[in-house]
Formats: C-alpha cells, structure tokens, sequence
C-alpha cells in the first residue's frame, strides 16, 4: 500500500486483474463497462455515507470506461496526475491537472484514461445534493441542476473547489472514527464547493446569495435573535443562520430595518424585561 496516497488507508481495491477492478468500481459507483489496454495496475481508496462516495482511483493502464446514464446521481472527476478524454452526451473536453470533469445524471459518457492518470472520483447523489443547493438558495428547486461538463481549477472558484476536495481526503483518511456532525459538515463544505465550483443553471442565483441578502435573510436572523436573546450574536454567526454573507446581512438590515445586526441585537436585549430573582 503506497502510504502517500490519498485516503491509503480505506483501501477497497489493489488489483491486476480486470475484472475484479471492473465489478469493485460498478458496485462502488455506477455500473459500467471497461476496456483496459496493457497490464492493470488498479487502486481505489474510498469514503462513503448516504450522501457523497469519494474515492481515489487509479488503473495503471490505458483503460476506457463506458458508461450509461447516471440517473440518480452526479459524479465529479478531479484529475491529479495523467490525463482523460471525456465524452458526456454531446460534450467533449480533456482533464489534467487544471481541468476536471463533471457527469450530469441525463447523458452516457465514455471516459478515456492515460496509463499515469489518477483521479478524485465523487459519486453525488441527486436527492442529497440538489436538497443542498435548495438550503443555499432558501427555496425549492423547481429543475435539477445542469452542470458544465468541463471544470476549471485555475480560477478562484475552480481553486476552491480542488482545495475543498483535498481537505475532505486529508479529513476522512486521517481519522478512523469520525462523529456525525464532524462528517457532515466536511459534506456539506465540499457540496458548496462543487456548486459553486462547476458551473451550473444555478449559479447566477447562487452568486447573488452573498451578494445581495434580501428581507427573507433579515427575517431569518430577527426571529434566530428573539429566539435566542442570552446567545452570543456576532455578525458570523447571524449570517451563517440567513444564508449570506455578513456584509450582505449587514447592508440589508440597514436597508429594510434602518440599523446593523448589532444595534438590532442590542436593542432587542434592552428591551426584554429583566429577570427576576
């Protein structure tokens, strides 16, 4: 087992024989068909829960992967080292090290690695992450997502989107009992970063988030503070409960109430009669 490698020790596969790589790789993501070409040298490392698969995947060999439509769930391909070429329906692109590759669940694809390659493989489930995207958004998502197939990792979102994955690695593979709520918030960080690291027919909703905070966020954080009068209150964690971004808080509570967070707190305090004895 090559220790340097991400999540080494949830090893699922280390393997030279085809087949045996073909059904470990179906029955960890999706099933599919390979053709491998040269001697396989296959290595899969993987985390799983309900809501994201992550795995590290290498075949050793030139290999080619077809697969059908993914149906109920989204897969994401973060290419480390090699190179792939990726057909997705009617789209073509190639990943390297500044350029991943997202599989929306409507098309089939055929996946074409170099003998070098090695990936980040995320299976995504649609029921998990599209609830996640109606949370960020503070509505119903009328339509799935349709996401760019070629991903970017050189820009600020592309970057944050890379460092979101590698963290999540470094996190799962480093700690053999890990609680609920530790796991779930590595999920959901790593969620946020695929939807706004890919783009998607949602991202221009998703960019106006932080952006502009409407009265729903205000009210969202006026009823956290009557909720919650003995709490500490700062500006985070208002906004973290709004859904926006502490400047965005800030501006639209000057606008639809006329004072900052703060003031809304202190006021909201000073006026609760005080405790008796």
């Amino acid at each position: 087992m090559r220790t340097s490698e991400p999540l080494s020790r949830l090893r699922a596969m280390h393997t030279t024989d085809p087949e045996e790589a073909w059904r470990t790789v179906s029955a960890v993501f999706v099933p599919h068909e390979v053709t491998v070409d040269g001697a396989l040298d296959a290595r899969l490392n993987v985390a799983r829960s309900d809501r994201v698969t992550f795995g590290y995947l290498t075949y050793g060999a030139e290999t080619t992967l077809e697969v059908p439509p993914l149906t109920d769930c989204y897969h994401l391909n973060l290419t480390l080292t090699g190179r792939t070429r990726v057909r997705h329906g009617r789209d073509e692109t190639a990943t390297h090290g500044a350029v991943g590759a997202m599989f929306s669940p409507f098309e089939p694809s055929t996946v074409t690695w170099s003998a070098d390659a090695a990936q980040f493989a995320i299976k995504l489930p649609r029921t998990h992450l599209e609830a996640h995207l109606s949370a960020l958004l503070h509505d119903v998502v009328p339509r799935p997502p349709r996401f760019a197939v070629r991903v970017g990792l050189r820009g600020p979102a592309g970057r944050g989107l890379l460092a979101a994955a590698k963290f999540f690695a470094q996190q799962a593979g480093a700690q053999t009992c890990v609680p609920e709520l530790q796991r779930e918030q590595w999920e959901s960080f790593l969620l946020t970063q695929v939807l706004l690291g890919v783009p998607n027919t949602y991202s221009r909703a998703l960019r106006t988030i932080g952006g502009s905070a409407g009265r729903y966020a205000v009210e969202q954080a006026i009823d956290y503070i009557e909720a919650h009068p003995g709490r500490p209150l700062g500006g985070a964690v208002l906004a973290s409960v709004a859904g926006t971004s502490a400047a965005a808080l800030r501006r639209a509570f000057l606008r639809e109430v006329g004072m900052t967070p703060a003031e809304y707190v202190r006021r909201a305090r000073a006026a609760r009669p005080p405790r008796g004895f």
